[in-house]
């Protein structure tokens, strides 16, 4: 296994899921500023975010990085060490959700305790 081989296949993965989501997704935002993709509102219900405390652009943006690392991640590992197309489907789907659940975690954790903040500071 050639390590910078992996470096920039992951690389070029990481722009092209990058550049996807930022001109389709991020692009939709900025024009529809009630807009927002499905996990940044599946986290601010979940954690209860108060959207006019936050920067919901920063907030779209942070979890359009994330989304595309585990995306990245997961095509990287499954292109270097997955063969069998059923094996490729049952580790890509659990390591996403596993991914996506501890990743989204902390950035929803982040913007509740920056709601938090502002509500307390403004008391």
């Amino acid at each position: 296994m050639n390590i910078l081989k992996v470096l920039i296949e992951f690389s070029i993965t990481f722009i092209i899921v990058y550049a996807f989501y930022h001109f389709f997704i991020i692009k939709k935002c900025q024009k529809n500023k009630k807009m927002a993709p499905a996990e940044v509102n599946i986290i601010i219900s979940l954690y209860k975010i108060d959207v006019k405390k936050i920067n919901l652009m920063q907030m779209i943006r942070v979890v359009s990085i994330v989304t595309t690392l585990i995306i990245s991640i997961i095509i990287t590992i499954i292109s270097v060490y997955f063969d069998s197309t059923l094996i490729i489907l049952i580790f890509g789907t659990i390591i996403s959700v596993l991914l996506a659940i501890i990743c989204y975690r902390f950035i929803g954790r982040h913007y509740e305790k920056v709601s938090n903040k502002k509500e307390v500071s403004k008391k």
